[in-house]
C-alpha cells in the first residue's frame, strides 16, 4: 500500500507545482485531475505531466477521468483511454452512471454494467485497470449498490474507488470500508470533524469524525495492492503543510502496523 496525493487538491496550481509539493511532502504518487491538469489531453500535454511526475520521482497510479459508463458521455471512451495511456497511469477512474442505486432503472443498471465490462476489457489490453468512484449521484452511492455493481461487472481489473461519505456515521463509514475493501483497487481519503458537516469544513485526517486508522487497517487487511490517496485537504493551513500533515498521519498508521 502506497500513499498518494490527488492533484485536484490544488487544482488552481500548475501540475509542475503540485508534483513538487507532493514530492516534498513525501508522497509516492499523484492522481492526475482529469479536468484542470491535462490541458487538451494531447500527447504534448500528457508528456508535460509525465515529466513533472518523473522529475519528482512520483508514480502516476490513477488518471482521474470523468468518463461516465451508462450515459451518453461514455462515447468519449477512446479519447479518455488515449489520455490514460499517454500518462502511463495504472488505473483510470470513472463514474457509474447518473442514477442513484435506490432509484435506478433496470435499463440504466444494465447499460452501466455493459459499459464497464467493455471499458474493462479495453483497458486490459493495455495493462490498465478501472476504478469506479464511490459517490452520491451514481449507482455506487450506497454500500449495497457499490458491491453489487462491481460484482456484476465481474472483471479482475475493475474495482471500486472507495472514499468516506460525510453523511454517514463513524460506525457506518467503518462498516462500509470493511465490506467494500476486498472489492476496491484505490482509496480516497478526506475528512470533516463531525458527521454531516459540509466539504468546505474539511479538517486534517487526524481530526476526522471517523476512525481513520481502523479504515486504513480494513484495506491493509484486505490486501489492497494500490494507493491510499489524499483527495482534498483542510483550508485552515497552507496547502503544503496540510498535505504533509495528512501524509505523515497516514504513514504513522502504516508504520504502526509493522511494529
Amino acid at each position: 500500500m502506497k500513499l498518494g496525493l490527488c492533484t485536484i487538491a490544488a487544482g488552481n496550481q500548475p501540475i509542475e507545482t503540485v508534483a513538487s509539493i507532493a514530492a516534498d511532502a513525501g508522497y509516492a504518487g499523484i492522481e492526475i485531475w482529469g479536468r484542470g491538469h491535462i490541458g487538451d489531453g494531447s500527447e504534448a500535454a500528457c508528456r508535460s505531466v509525465r515529466e513533472a511526475a518523473r522529475d519528482n520521482d512520483l508514480e502516476i497510479p490513477v488518471y482521474g477521468s470523468y468518463l461516465r459508463p451508462g450515459t451518453d458521455g461514455f462515447d468519449a471512451i477512446d479519447e479518455e483511454l488515449e489520455i490514460a495511456d499517454r500518462l502511463g497511469a495504472s488505473l483510470i477512474r470513472v463514474w457509474a452512471g447518473h442514477e442513484e442505486f435506490q432509484d435506478r432503472s433496470d435499463e440504466h443498471w444494465r447499460r452501466t454494467i455493459d459499459d464497464l465490462q467493455t471499458l474493462s476489457d479495453r483497458t486490459a489490453e493495455n495493462g490498465i485497470g478501472v476504478t469506479v468512484e464511490k459517490h452520491e449521484g451514481t449507482l455506487t452511492n450506497t454500500q449495497d449498490g457499490a458491491r453489487r455493481l462491481i460484482e456484476a461487472v465481474d472483471r479482475p481489473n475493475c474495482g471500486l474507488n472507495w472514499q468516506p461519505l460525510f453523511g454517514l456515521s463513524p460506525d457506518e463509514v467503518l462498516a462500509e470500508a470493511r465490506e467494500l475493501a476486498p472489492l476496491s483497487n484505490n482509496v480516497h481519503v478526506q475528512a470533516v470533524p463531525e458527521s454531516g458537516r459540509p466539504p468546505d469544513e474539511r479538517c486534517l485526517l487526524e481530526d476526522a469524525f471517523f476512525d481513520v486508522p481502523a479504515v486504513v487497517d480494513a484495506f491493509e487487511e484486505a490486501g489492497l495492492d494500490g494507493y491510499v490517496e489524499v483527495e482534498f485537504v483542510t483550508d485552515d493551513l497552507a496547502f503544503e503543510e496540510a498535505a504533509e500533515r495528512d501524509r505523515e498521519y497516514l504513514e504513522s498508521i502504516l508504520a504502526g502496523r509493522t511494529e
